[in-house]
């Protein structure tokens, strides 16, 4: 895909007018990675912003003491990283990871600052798009503080089919170990989910894709185990009082 195609169909850079992606797209470089390579890490998260034209790249947080790790994102293309950095400069504790062959179109930090200095409309499309990826942030703290993990992957399936469609899932053939590190679980505790999703039909599994048989029932399911837990709970702290 052109670099000027990867623009025009970026989230990032919805409604910038072609005579500025055209000037954007000449001074950006192509860049690759193999699978499962790292493409940034906390030191160096605000040198580089990156645009990505292929492949997918997880966003992560990670505990230095015990290895466990949080993916905060998973981008696809036409998104971007580190925005974060983009905005305040500094360098963001985070670390980049390419889960497919990626390539990127990227250029300097300072030189994206300078692009959205000259062009309102670019502010506008990243303001945008960072707002979205701020809603992403909140509704995963909300998951990780208010709902158990049958709750959190159900809530996780149902925003990657909006953001993506019917035909698109960001999700597809992610190990269990991926989707696991997305809603701060293990592996063990995903597969143990998915297994009583499928034997209540409410999802499909094969090989290492996840179809959902009915959304909302997927949705209800997981709000109806987050009722009865709480209930139970309730009725616990009654007994003991």
């Amino acid at each position: 895909m052109s670099t000027l195609r990867t623009m025009e169909k970026s989230p990032l850079l919805e409604g910038v007018d072609e005579l500025t992606l055209r000037r954007i797209g000449d001074s950006l470089t192509e860049k690759h990675w193999g699978e499962r390579c790292q493409i940034s890490g906390p030191a160096d998260s605000a040198e580089t912003f990156h645009l990505i034209a292929e492949g997918r790249v997880k966003i992560v947080r990670s505990n230095s003491h015990d290895g466990r790790e949080l993916t905060v994102w998973l981008l696809g293309p036409g998104e971007g990283f580190d925005f974060v950095s983009l905005l305040d400069g500094n360098p963001h504790p985070v670390s980049a990871w390419a889960l497919d062959p990626v390539r990127t179109r990227s250029a300097p930090m300072s030189q994206w600052r300078q692009w959205l200095e000259d062009s309102r409309a670019l502010r506008l499309a990243v303001h945008r798009y960072i707002g979205g990826k701020l809603r992403e942030l909140t509704d995963l703290s909300a998951d990780l503080a208010l709902h158990d993990t049958s709750a959190r992957l159900a809530h996780l399936l149902l925003r990657q089919f909006d953001r993506n469609g019917a035909n698109g899932n960001i999700l597809h053939d992610l190990p269990q170990r991926e989707l696991a590190s997305m809603i701060g679980t293990v592996r063990v505790v995903v597969s143990r989910v998915l297994a009583e999703m499928k034997r209540r039909q409410i999802v499909e599994l094969h090989g290492g894709a996840i179809r959902a048989v009915d959304f909302k029932r997927l949705l209800a399911a997981a709000e109806v185990d987050v009722a009865r837990r709480r209930i139970e709970a309730g009725e616990t702290r009654s007994g003991l009082s």
